[in-house]
């Protein structure tokens, strides 16, 4: 490996287990009085090899919204505060502590924005101090992290999204190059995918393919399943 441009390493972080490359570290979910505090001191204890690192947030960690688009947003703090007028409306007084980011989408249509606790982000920030081994590069949400691993692969007529967690679920629809809809819930994948396949806000018939990560893909004669990464 060179010293120059050391490996990259994804770090997928969950309530119940850190998974680092091909391990896995389990971690407590009850510990400490957020669900990320289990993990996060656990990760405390993992060595890190010289490595670019890409932190995944399980979708326990996450919340998504599909936000209007806006024209009167000309400046970053205009659109943070717009953000965060969006996901108050829907979470209350919580959303002021959290972090927020919007995808790109075409000019006049929704945007999925995701929101996480700022503490969290500054919790993996510390674990990776300027000069250590292991540089962070990013942090990415298990959706988007999901979506810009498959992008290229998106036909024309758009695919579902599914993030398979214990105990959750996260089901998004893609189509004509902007999201269209995302639920992320407690429950079981199948049946939140089949409940939004018949709540799709699409004039045509919605996608069959669906990126699948977190489970095996079934036999199954009604969907075209393609396996991604968890």
């Amino acid at each position: 490996m060179s010293r120059l441009f050391p490996e990259p390493l994804h770090v997928r972080l969950a309530p119940g287990e850190i998974a680092l490359g091909a391990k896995r570290y389990p971690c407590d979910p009850a510990f400490g009085q957020e669900p990320w505090h289990g993990a996060i001191e656990a990760l405390k204890s993992i060595p890190f090899p010289r490595s670019r690192v890409t932190v995944v947030l399980s979708n326990h960690f996450v919340r998504y919204a599909l936000v209007p688009w806006s024209d009167a947003l000309s400046t970053p703090a205009e659109e943070e505060a717009y953000l965060r007028h969006q996901f108050g409306k829907i979470h209350g007084e919580r959303a002021k502590s959290w972090l927020l980011r919007a995808s790109e989408a075409p000019r006049g249509e929704a945007r999925l924005a995701s929101a996480v606790d700022a503490e969290l982000i500054a919790a993996i920030k510390a674990l990776f101090p300027k000069g250590g081994k292991a540089k962070l590069v990013s942090v990415q949400p298990a959706l988007m992290h999901a979506f810009n691993g498959a992008r290229r692969g998106l036909p024309d007529e758009g695919a579902w999204f599914v993030i398979a967690e214990l105990e959750r679920a996260c089901v998004a629809l893609h189509a004509k190059g902007a999201f269209r809809s995302v639920q992320n819930v407690k429950g079981e994948w199948r049946t939140l995918l089949e409940r939004e396949r018949y709540r799709a806000p699409l004039e045509s018939t919605p996608p069959e393919l669906v990126f699948l990560a977190g489970a095996p893909a079934p036999a199954d004669s009604e969907w075209k399943f393609r396996e991604l990464a968890a």
